[in-house]
């Protein structure tokens, strides 16, 4: 009767093992999906591009171009 007992038991660790690497599984993944980087899409232009035409049209002073633009290099992503 011992013997049985143990098997049983091992199957229920086992399926507590699987159990818990699903659910980290679907955590990881969904964490990874909404965490992931995304590539731009083609044909848009970059926000310095934006910074640079509306200087270039006379919309932003110089001091606001350098500030915006300074702003825009610390928050860079490495992609």
């Amino acid at each position: 009767m011992m013997h049985s007992m143990g098997a049983g038991m091992g199957w229920l660790v086992f399926g507590l093992v699987l159990w818990a690497l699903a659910v980290g599984g679907a955590v990881w993944g969904t964490v990874w999906l909404v965490h992931r980087p995304r590539p731009r899409p083609a044909g848009l232009p970059s926000p310095l591009d934006i910074l640079e035409r509306r200087f270039a049209a006379g919309q932003i002073s110089r001091e606001d171009f350098d500030e915006a633009r300074a702003r825009l290099r610390e928050h860079e992503v490495d992609i």
